[in-house]
């Protein structure tokens, strides 16, 4: 079926991921979404790029509230506003991983264990499958499919051409007009009474929405059918990308979200002192790898996000508190990198260097067995 292009009114086939002529995005198309969806819908949506099989199957139940045994979930409690992650063990007791407001924080913590079980099943493939026939029709077969390979891609690079083969490197570079020309425009938007600012000018999301109430800025997430959702139908509410004294908000700029996202929601590893209490942060993201030192222990352990000071949860504020990168032999606590947790994130780095990018994708003619999961555990 022929669909028009919104952007350039050329029709093209409805199959297709982008515009042939100018290289707008098909809303038609379902895309992978970001490696690191931050809202309960997106973590569906990544979940379904990533062709896992259904959540019966992998008892990863997103945006549900399972009550069986043997279940991993991840769902929005109407009646307190938290976001709850779970794991309903065999004996169908439920151990709560995370419930609060941070619902980025939550949607990491399912995602993260989910692509460890995609690991442990890949695993679990590899080894049940690893035996090679004896023979030769196998090198055969192997030769004669690479053959056909090859072959396959020479044509497909012929048809293309070279113009076809470079248009998408083109379009999804971080800054070129083609892009540019297909998503809102950064800056401030003035639809129906509401203050809306687009913090980035190639994509549709990383939206703020000003709060009159508050007198403060907040995240949203714009849905397909909201006016400022595309290109052609924002232009009418978009007031100026720098902001100025007749705007009824404040300087979105200013704002910590506007900082986090200028950050990529990053905060420097190493140590923080703040107010006679000592941390340490693993992880690259702002949202994971927080530890405080238990005073009465001696010993480090691990904290959430919603647990550490606020100013430490921002790269713009944490770093006047961060002082340095490595254990520090004067202070009165102990080196983080002698702790379990040192270890074990050493060897989810291994793991995660040796397997590809494309790790968490699953293979539809594989199978998934989660009566080898490990139900006994907390998580």
């Amino acid at each position: 079926m022929k669909i028009t292009c919104e952007f350039c009114q050329v029709m093209f086939d409805d199959t297709l991921e982008n515009c042939p002529n100018c290289g707008a995005a098909n809303p038609n198309v379902r895309r992978s979404t970001s490696e690191n969806p931050t809202t309960i819908e997106g973590l569906k949506e990544w979940y379904e790029a990533m062709n896992l099989p259904p959540y019966e199957t992998t008892r990863f139940f997103i945006g549900i509230d399972y009550k069986e045994p043997k279940a991993f979930g991840i769902y929005k409690d109407e009646t307190t506003g938290n976001f709850v992650v779970y794991k309903n063990k065999d004996t169908g007791v439920r151990a709560v991983r995370y419930e609060g407001t941070d619902e980025a924080f939550a949607v990491n913590e399912l995602q993260t264990r989910l692509k460890q079980e995609i690991l442990l099943q890949k695993q679990r493939n590899a080894s049940g499958t690893s035996s090679v026939s004896n023979g030769s029709s196998s090198n055969g077969n192997k030769k004669s499919g690479n053959l056909t390979l090859a072959l396959m891609l020479t044509v497909l690079f012929l048809g293309l051409g070279f113009g076809s083969f470079f248009l998408p490197m083109l379009i999804f570079a971080t800054d070129n007009p083609i892009k540019a020309a297909m998503y809102p425009a950064e800056g401030y938007y003035d639809a129906y009474d509401t203050i809306y600012y687009h913090m980035t000018g190639y994509s549709r999301e990383e939206w703020l929405i000003f709060d009159d109430e508050k007198n403060a800025w907040c995240k949203c997430e714009l849905t397909p059918g909201h006016v400022l959702y595309k290109k052609k139908s924002s232009e009418e509410f978009f007031k100026v990308k720098d902001w100025n004294s007749g705007l009824a908000c404040t300087d979105a700029t200013k704002d910590i979200l506007y900082q986090d996202y200028k950050d990529g929601y990053k905060i420097d590893k190493g140590y923080y002192s703040y107010n006679g209490e000592e941390y340490y942060h693993l992880e690259k993201s702002q949202y994971d790898g927080w530890y405080y030192f238990d005073d009465d222990k001696g010993d480090w352990d691990y904290t959430y996000y919603d647990n550490i000071p606020a100013d430490l949860r921002h790269q713009n504020t944490a770093s006047d508190f961060w002082y340095t990168p490595t254990w520090d032999s004067t202070t009165q606590i102990t080196d983080f990198e002698d702790t379990t947790y040192y270890e074990q994130y050493q060897e989810s780095q291994k793991s995660s260097s040796s397997s590809s990018s494309s790790s968490s994708s699953w293979d539809s003619g594989s199978s998934w067995d989660s009566g080898s999961t490990d139900w006994s555990s907390d998580w």
